[in-house]
C-alpha cells in the first residue's frame, strides 16, 4: 500500500469515527430517588376503609376512596411545601430498595381482620420499591409502621375524605 493510499485511507475513516462517535445517544440516568409515593388500604372483613392515596414531589396529593370513606371518588389537593419530604422522612426506615417488594418483618403476634397497606415508592424512570404491611402485626417495628402510616392521612389533608371510621 502507497503512502498516499494510506493518507487517502485515514482522512475518509477519521472522520467517520469522529462522527460515529459524537452520535451516540445519551443514556438516561435512573434516579433511586422517589418522586411519587403512593399507598392503598384495606380491605378488612368489616367496615374498613378502602381508599388509595398518592403523593408527589410537586406537592399534589390524589386521593380515591372505593368503600367506607366519607367521600367516594377521586379528589386532589395541593399540599404545602415540603410534605413530600416529610412522607418521604417518615417511612424511610422502612423503605426496600428500588425493584424490591417486601412484606412486614417480624410480624408475630398478629391479629386478624385488621387493614393492609401497600406502599409503592416510584422513580421518574417508573421503578418501584414496594412495602405490604399488615396492621395486625403486633411487634414493636410492626406498630410504630403502622402508626407512621395511619399519620399519613391527617399530614396529606385527607383524613377528612377518609372519615371518623378510620381514626
Amino acid at each position: 500500500m502507497s503512502r498516499s493510499t494510506l493518507f487517502r485511507l485515514v482522512a475518509c475513516v477519521v472522520p467517520l469515527l469522529i462522527v460515529g462517535c459524537a452520535q451516540q445517544p445519551e443514556v438516561p440516568v435512573r434516579s433511586a430517588e422517589p418522586f411519587r409515593i403512593s399507598y392503598t388500604v384495606g380491605p378488612c372483613y368489616g367496615t374498613c376503609p378502602v381508599y388509595q392515596v398518592a403523593v408527589q414531589a410537586d406537592g399534589f396529593t390524589y386521593f380515591n376512596g372505593e368503600r367506607h370513606t366519607l367521600i367516594e371518588g377521586p379528589r386532589q389537593r395541593k399540599n404545602q411545601t415540603g410534605v413530600f419530604q416529610t412522607v418521604q422522612a417518615r417511612l424511610a426506615e422502612w423503605q426496600p430498595a428500588i425493584g424490591v417488594t417486601q412484606a412486614t418483618q417480624d410480624c408475630e403476634p398478629r391479629a386478624t381482620d385488621l387493614p393492609e397497606y401497600a406502599v409503592i415508592w416510584t422513580n421518574a424512570a417508573g421503578d418501584k420499591a414496594v412495602l405490604e404491611h399488615d396492621t395486625g402485626c403486633r411487634s414493636e417495628n410492626a406498630r410504630q409502621l403502622t402508626d407512621a402510616l395511619k399519620s399519613l392521612d391527617g399530614l396529606l389533608g385527607v383524613d377528612a375524605w377518609v372519615g371518623p371510621a378510620a381514626r
